[in-house]
């Protein structure tokens, strides 16, 4: 029992082995017993001056039982291979003529699974750029119910609350001054209907400022970067050439939602002094930089634990930017701030 439990700790160790290693050993082990076996029989052979017959026999004999042992022994070894081939080939992954690929004309198994993978990555890649086209219907209906819904605050809410306070202050100025209780309560109910108003503005601005609508990228940006930054303690500074670009309502609507989404980040996150945004064309790419001297954040954590923490900022920048065709580039360091670009293409 003690032999056997030995054994079987030996073959676990050998199984955890790279293919490579495998291979090298059991090669090794057949050379050795080879060489051993080979030289008694031929200091054997040599005493009784065998023959010619009988010493092709013998090295016949040796070198089928080498072949037969090499060949279980590089078997072994491959067996994981040739079961993840067979477990590729299981799967229900739709056939799809394949590329060439470096392995096509190489082993069956390798070629098997080379195929198989392949036509796994076609299938990924198949089911992203429909989760990316479901993404993108999912953020367009966001806004366009952004849009409806700050315009109907807008048309009907804030003109039914101004059209209170404007009530509440003709009745205030009417109201004679010996009604002083019922003075009171007037100017406290249009002082709470003109904060409420106030309140639903800035609502209305979150949801779909009227500024990017009716003046553009730019006085968007700086409207919002200052409003909140400044209003946080953070000194911001905006700059984009006299020049700009008009862009189209989809690209100047991303490129808003991901400043305004950086924005929040360096409020919420950076503890920064002061920002810096910079708006600028490069041949046929708008550049979006954003930068803060706040205390920075680790870049692939925060990336990795994304999704676990549900902290969807990020992944939205990244997903927004992607989805138009741009790239964004985070770099952040401990106590040297965070510094994001964006690069849409025109």
């Amino acid at each position: 029992m003690p032999i056997q439990k030995v054994l079987i700790s030996m073959r676990q160790r050998f199984t955890r082995l790279s293919i490579y290693q495998q291979i090298v050993i059991g090669n090794s082990i057949i050379i050795f017993f080879g060489a051993i076996i080979g030289t008694l029989l031929t200091r054997h052979l040599t005493g009784i001056a065998a023959d010619v017959w009988l010493i092709a026999f013998f090295a016949t004999i040796g070198t089928a039982l080498t072949i037969i042992i090499n060949g279980w022994v590089i078997k072994t070894a491959l067996h994981p291979l040739a079961q993840l081939s067979s477990m590729v080939n299981e799967m229900d992954i739709e056939v799809k003529e394949l590329e060439d690929h470096p392995f096509k004309d190489t082993d069956p198994d390798i070629s098997a699974l080379a195929n198989g993978l392949q036509s796994l990555l076609l299938q990924l890649d198949e089911r992203n750029r429909q989760l990316q086209a479901l993404s993108g219907r999912a953020i367009h209906a966001q806004e366009e119910e952004r849009k409806r819904i700050a315009r109907s605050l807008h048309d009907e809410t804030g003109q039914a609350l101004s059209t209170m306070i404007i009530n509440l202050e003709r009745l205030e100025k009417n109201l004679p001054e010996e009604n002083h209780d019922l003075l009171t309560s007037i100017v406290s109910m249009r002082d709470l209907a003109t904060k409420t108003l106030l309140e639903l503005r800035k609502t209305i601005y979150g949801l779909r400022p009227t500024v990017l609508d009716d003046l553009g990228l730019v006085p968007a940006i700086r409207w919002y970067a200052r409003t909140n930054l400044e209003e946080a303690g953070i000194r911001v500074n905006v700059s984009a050439p006299d020049n700009f670009p008009s862009l189209s309502p989809e690209l100047t609507t991303t490129l808003f939602r991901i400043a305004q989404e950086a924005i929040n980040n360096i409020i919420k996150h950076s503890d920064a002094q002061s920002a810096f945004i910079s708006l600028t064309q490069k041949e046929n790419k708008i550049c979006l930089n954003i930068e803060d001297d706040g205390h920075g954040f680790n870049v692939a954590q925060a990336s990795e634990e994304a999704l676990t923490l549900q902290h969807w900022g990020l992944v939205g920048i990244r997903e927004r930017a992607e989805l138009m065709g741009g790239e964004i580039e985070i770099s952040s360091h401990h106590d040297m701030g965070t510094h994001l670009e964006v690069r849409m293409p025109l």
